[in-house]
């Protein structure tokens, strides 16, 4: 995908705008092809050099050889990465004294052809798996999971994510979809994932830290880190609907250390004076290492696509969250603007989650791929009915899943 060269300003801003986007793709232009070119100008905007053969290595790794086909017009099978059913994602995490991080989730697609089925599309994801593994991935923890997590089901949201970390040190995540076999039956697969991965002991210190209220909590994803050693995590993704801050706030002090009125702050300048609305709940994840009950790292997400106007407003809170902390912005706008196809007061959207891993001031930012437009996303929704079969009434929110770091 070739940008046009002509910019647009927004707010002092000047933000690329590319053809061929938001539903008007090139018939040309293939998935892999399009993110690589994304990748270049993000990795030039973050590091100012071109971007690494060890990161493309990964990068290729996930995208191909499914990435080679083109861009359909609406998509086989909806992604819920993307609104939009995109099936991939940057996003870039910030933290003082470290250098910046640059990330790709992808539910890697099926060429079986057609309209995949849920089966087709847990194959492509373990394919995907399998050449992590070749470059260097540990999956014996995976394997241990893997029946708990993968079950013959005729249909769920998604089989199987993975995620990378593209710069710096390896780190790949594997997230699998607690829901699989139903919502209902999400916390039951969890726990015994816990178990069997010898966490049981951080279960109950779990139970106690989410305050579950309702049935209506999630447990949405459960991701390992594919590596070995003492150090490698486990990760649980709750969404809680209408929670309020004084939930997050006891929810984040069972970290130790944890200094109250983080989570508040972070919340009150994400969303404004808005309260966490039931719709699009917020996420917090909280991650846990071996021999240790209590977790490593409390994060809370906020979907701020929902929560502000739109995308110029998303980044003046950001832009002014990060000053109050003494913080410089300057990596996160040249990121934001190599990867910004339209103006930002357009519409909300591109800027999806905003999120603060606490005691850390580690700020995480998701940019969506906008592959399909609007009008692509409704006619796929209307002219393909098995979509409507995967997604089990028992799991479906009718809304997108949200994002993980």
């Amino acid at each position: 995908m070739k940008a046009t060269g002509d910019d647009v300003s927004h707010g002092g801003q000047t933000f690329k705008n590319e053809a061929a986007m938001n539903g008007s793709n090139d018939s040309s232009t293939t998935y892999h092809a399009l993110a690589s070119e994304r990748l270049e100008r993000l990795w030039h905007a973050v590091y100012g050099t071109r971007c690494p053969d060890s990161a493309r290595a990964r990068f290729d790794a996930m995208v191909l050889p499914w990435g080679a086909a083109k861009i359909p017009r609406r998509p086989a099978w909806p992604s819920d990465i993307g609104d939009d059913h995109s099936p991939y994602e940057f996003s870039l995490a910030l933290a003082p004294n470290e250098p910046p991080s640059v990330r790709f989730l992808v539910e890697a697609q099926s060429m079986a052809g057609g309209s995949p089925t849920l089966s087709d599309m847990r194959d492509a994801a373990l394919a995907l798996t399998e050449r992590l593994a070749a470059q260097g991935s540990d999956l014996a923890r995976f394997e241990r999971v893997r029946d708990i997590f993968l079950p013959d089901v005729a249909s769920a949201r998604f089989a199987l994510w993975h995620a990378a970390r593209l710069s710096g040190t390896p780190e790949v995540k594997a997230y699998f979809n607690p829901q699989i076999a139903g919502k209902e039956r999400s916390f039951e697969l969890v726990e015994d994932a816990m178990r069997t991965l010898g966490f049981g002991s951080a279960w109950p210190s779990l139970l106690e830290a989410v305050q579950r209220r309702t049935v209506d909590d999630e447990i949405r994803y459960f991701a390992l880190d594919l590596a070995a050693g003492g150090a490698a995590r486990a990760k649980v993704y709750f969404y809680q609907r209408g929670v309020t801050v004084e939930h997050l706030e006891r929810m984040a002090a069972v970290r130790p250390g944890y200094v109250r009125g983080e989570v508040t702050e972070f919340c009150r300048a994400m969303m404004g004076a808005r309260e966490a609305s039931a719709t699009f709940p917020l996420c917090t994840y909280l991650s846990f290492v071996e021999g240790n009950p209590t977790p490593k790292e409390v994060a809370i997400q906020i979907p701020i696509r929902f929560y502000a106007p739109n995308d110029a407003v998303a980044r003046e809170r950001i832009v002014a969250y990060m000053r109050s902390r003494g913080h410089s912005t300057a990596v996160f706008e040249a990121a934001l603007r190599s990867l910004a196809p339209r103006e930002l007061d357009a519409a909300a959207g591109l800027i999806t989650y905003v999120s603060l891993r606490t005691g850390t001031d580690r700020l995480t930012f998701y940019i969506a791929t906008e592959l399909f437009s609007a009008a692509a996303r409704a006619s796929e929704e209307a002219e393909v009915p098995a979509r409507a079969v995967r997604r089990q009434s028992s799991q479906s929110t009718g809304l997108p899943q949200g994002k993980i770091p």
